[in-house]
């Protein structure tokens, strides 16, 4: 099983992820809502510039407009790209043109069931899928969990891997791959204690992602 953690703000953090033997780090750019682990593409071009080989740096943004997010990538050094507000199919087509070497991954909010047909529209454009939760105010770091039911479906569907993220934790990861059965999943806040990301809990969440059962 796949593991990335979500808001890398800082050395240290990224050091706590790589420690906990993960498979990508992301950083956050380009907010439109309030994020305490927000980075600028400088800030995370730094930390990139100390990652070690076979870890992938995902920049993941609220970002909207072609060139903006093209833009973003290019400062950031990241070489893949996570899309977490609406981008229409055929400019995500733009950025892969302008942007061959990058991946690219479409967030899908699982609101309700209509997350399907959202996920489908998007599974000729986009590289990866990651199902995440959001608000009234964020469009992710909520630490909401989702329905895993409408997550399972999009996944037993899916043509391209989906990643699973919203609301999962060391406590509940397990259980969440049992059900949804994804490509990888993601973390945020469900590893941070006291509003900075914890060692434990980090090393915790991939041991139990790891150890998922892929089968019943």
């Amino acid at each position: 099983m796949r593991v990335k953690f979500c808001g890398t703000a800082s050395l240290a953090d990224m050091q706590c992820a790589i420690d906990a033997g993960c498979d990508a780090v992301g950083f956050i750019m380009g907010v439109t809502h309030r994020s305490c682990d927000f980075v600028t593409p400088d800030d995370a071009a730094e930390m990139v510039r100390h990652l070690p080989p076979f870890i992938e740096p995902v920049a993941v943004t609220h970002l909207q407009e072609t060139e903006a997010l093209i833009r973003l990538v290019k400062d950031s050094r990241c070489t893949t790209l996570q899309v977490q507000d609406t981008v229409e199919p055929s400019e995500i087509d733009r950025i892969r043109d302008a942007l061959p070497y990058v991946r690219i991954i479409k967030a899908v909010h699982v609101m309700d069931e209509s997350a399907i047909t959202t996920a489908k529209r998007y599974e000729l454009h986009a590289d990866a899928l990651i199902l995440d939760t959001r608000t009234a105010e964020k469009l992710g770091g909520t630490g909401i969990p989702h329905d895993w039911n409408i997550s399972a479906r999009i996944v037993a569907d899916s043509a391209i891997p989906v990643i699973l993220a919203g609301g999962l934790t060391p406590e509940n990861v397990r259980e969440a791959i049992r059900k949804v059965r994804p490509y990888g999943v993601d973390v945020h806040t469900g590893v941070k204690r006291d509003g900075v990301r914890n060692p434990e809990r980090t090393l915790a969440f991939a041991r139990e992602a790891r150890n998922a059962p892929v089968e019943d």
